[in-house]
């Protein structure tokens, strides 16, 4: 069975990004697991929703993508910080899943916590797979492939692209599940826009997701 780990800066991130592709794994039959870093982003379009309705929301949205497992490490919105307790956080979760597939946001993404998160992931896959921090459990085997998904800035280039024909609807079923996020933004029309885009440029299909290929079969030296 593949292990897949989606590493989200926060609930949604993840759908617009790989959701087809998520629900693609799933319906193949593997055991996706997302890590949401940071629980809830707050802006001011969601003072009156309570924590519980935006749990409720991610709740939903991992059900339509068949989502195995939702940890949510809960770091604070406009606060986040790097720091050795989030690290390691994320590595146990990596030696708990040894996953084979991992998903994070690009190196370039368009916002900082985004791009944050990256450097989180890269760095917990290294400290995970090394002889290291032995309070998080044992060493897990290097990842086949990490793949850099896109958000706010999309991709310029890319060398990574899945066919996710007859997925994006669960894509779309997710997206909506996050009803906060569509008051400021069509989202689950703009993600069914970027799907039809990249399969006609990139696979001649009618959707894909495109990724930034960051390892292959082995995770980055320490930085």
């Amino acid at each position: 069975m593949t292990n897949v780990l989606v590493v989200a800066p926060h609930p949604d991130d993840d759908v617009i990004g790989c959701g087809a592709s998520m629900a693609k794994h799933a319906s193949e039959g593997a055991e996706v697991t997302v890590a949401v870093v940071i629980g809830r982003e707050r802006s001011l379009y969601d003072t009156e929703r309570t924590d519980a309705d935006f749990a409720d929301e991610t709740r939903k949205a991992n059900a339509a993508l068949g989502v195995h497992r939702c940890v949510v490490l809960d770091e604070p919105s406009r606060d986040f910080q790097l720091t050795r307790r989030v690290h390691l956080d994320l590595v146990r979760l990596i030696r708990e899943t040894r996953p084979d597939l991992v998903y994070v946001p690009h190196r370039h993404d368009g916002d900082v916590e985004h791009r944050m998160v990256h450097q989180l992931a890269m760095e917990s896959l290294w400290m995970a797979t090394s002889a290291f921090f032995g309070e998080t459990g044992e060493p897990a085997p290097a990842p086949r492939l990490v793949l850099g998904y896109e958000v706010w800035a999309p991709l310029p280039e890319y060398q990574y692209a899945e066919d996710v024909t007859g997925f994006v609807d669960r894509k779309v079923e997710a997206m909506r599940a996050y009803a906060s996020q569509l008051r400021h933004a069509a989202w689950d029309d703009a993600v069914v826009a970027l799907a039809r885009y990249r399969g006609a440029v990139a696979t001649g299909t009618d959707h894909a997701e495109v990724f930034e290929v960051l390892s292959l079969g082995a995770v980055p030296p320490a930085p």
